[in-house]
């Protein structure tokens, strides 16, 4: 059982910039990954807004910022772990052990920065076409859909950033969400403002993907109009984010969201058990905010 003075679960922006922050402390840290480094981050082509450390380092995309604080991280004799996280359990001594599939490591302190997942519609059709028509990336998927049309769920800045990165390919990006207006930043509305080939649907509910080899339609519910089906070959889901909170231990509160309830300085309940970004409750969503949650908590270990 190998044993550390810090544990970083999760290897998205939170998790490396903790990892890093405690490296530089002169902690023996490890950090683990279930799945790829850089969490959602890694779907993005253009940061915005860009954070300090990737603007000075002459880097835009979520892929570069995330591979090159690997790599900081890796050279600053990080250790990490390539395992899935099964549990974390208090030690009666202090600390806890985190069990991983592949074996049990000790810590004084954990800092949780598992981040969250997409939420999905859960609505026919979903899950069968993801890969053949349905995603969560426009950046990375958008070119598949060249001169073709493609609709977007939601209505936050997640949606109308992937939107516009569809407009450059597809001759078509329709925006359905359910609210009366949508809840994306000003800037990102404004960046579509205007184009001819956006479309806004609001009180606008998704019921079903269509198709057969791949996606032919989306039939939605619009309030006041009934029922129709929106012609596309793609539909780009971000309806929202599922914290992955599965190998927190299950007596930690949650928000009613699922996120872990944490104090003003990321504690949670057990005392040397931290939560970060995305996991928790009240997180702002910014990069920003990830950088600060890490810092806060490094600086109290």
């Amino acid at each position: 059982m190998s044993n550390f003075d810090v544990i970083v679960i999760g290897q998205g922006y939170a998790g490396l910039t903790a990892a890093k922050l405690a490296a530089q402390k002169g902690l023996r840290t490890a950090n683990l990954e279930a799945e790829m480094f850089g969490g959602l981050i890694i779907n993005i082509n253009e940061l915005d807004p860009v954070p300090a450390d990737a603007a000075a380092a002459g880097t835009a995309s979520g892929v570069d910022l995330a591979s090159n604080l690997a790599m900081e991280n890796m050279d600053a004799g990080i250790e990490a772990i390539s395992e899935p996280v099964t549990a974390i359990a208090q030690q009666a001594s202090g600390g806890f052990v985190v069990t991983t599939d592949g074996g049990r490591y000790t810590a004084r302190n954990v800092i949780i920065a598992t981040g969250a997942k997409f939420r999905t519609l859960g609505i026919p059709g979903e899950a069968e076409f993801v890969g053949r028509g349905v995603s969560n990336c426009g950046d990375c998927d958008g070119p598949m859909f060249q001169g073709k049309e493609a609709v977007v769920v939601g209505g936050g800045d997640s949606a109308f950033q992937e939107a516009h990165a569809l407009v450059q390919w597809c001759s078509r990006v329709t925006i359905v969400f359910r609210g009366e207006a949508p809840r994306a930043a000003a800037h990102f509305i404004e960046h579509l403002a205007g184009n001819p080939k956006v479309v806004l649907m609001n009180r606008t509910t998704p019921l079903a993907i269509l198709g057969s080899n791949g996606v032919d339609g989306l039939r939605v519910s619009r309030e006041g109009e009934g029922e129709s089906t929106l012609a596309c070959a793609g539909v780009f889901v971000f309806a929202g984010l599922e914290p992955n909170t599965a190998c927190a231990p299950a007596d930690l509160a949650r928000d009613e969201g699922g996120c872990l309830v944490v104090s003003d300085k990321r504690a949670t309940a057990l005392p040397g058990l931290w939560a970060i970004g995305a996991v928790r409750a009240g997180f702002g969503g910014s990069l920003s905010d990830a950088a600060e949650d890490a810092a806060l908590v490094v600086g109290a270990l």
